[in-house]
């Protein structure tokens, strides 16, 4: 009877998702990204579940990136679409350094940080633009403002 309850729970989830676009404006890498956000709610819960992936523009040798998993929290405002959260961000860091014929040096370091997130959508019909600022801790420090459009998938 719980398999039939769970798997009756996932047939009601709705899954928006999207591109987003941002930048780091205060902490350690401070460059734009690009990334994808998908926003997942199940009807017997009262968060949305909000797996994210964002590429961040390094100079080279440097490459960074953060697959965050997150929960955010609908504020339901009488006039806009505010919500708050927070999850794990797991980032990625790797130097690939070319000292000539003789040698190459590379180094990665992967390390867990908590995410502190807010921000509003907008009903735009079949698009749902949305805005949001975030504060990451751990090891690799950001704050980052981001802009994306999530697109609504089946129900």
């Amino acid at each position: 009877m719980t398999l039939l309850s769970v798997s009756n729970s996932l047939a009601q989830a709705r899954i928006e998702l999207g591109p987003r676009l941002g930048i780091d404006v205060g902490g350690d890498i401070e460059e734009l990204f690009i990334g994808a956000d998908a926003r997942i709610s199940v009807v017997t819960l009262p968060v949305l579940l909000n797996p994210v992936f964002d590429f961040y523009f390094t100079d080279d040798p440097l490459t960074f990136w953060q697959l965050g998993l997150n929960v955010l929290y609908p504020l339901n405002a009488p006039t806009i679409d505010l919500y708050v959260g927070g999850g794990l961000g797991i980032n990625r860091t790797s130097v690939d350094a070319d000292f000539g014929d003789f040698r190459n040096s590379s180094a990665s370091d992967t390390s867990v940080g908590v995410n502190l997130i807010g921000g509003t959508t907008f009903n735009a019909g079949a698009l749902k633009p949305f805005a949001q600022a975030q504060i990451s801790l751990g090891d690799v420090d950001l704050f980052t403002l981001a802009v994306g459009l999530l697109f609504s998938l089946g129900n």
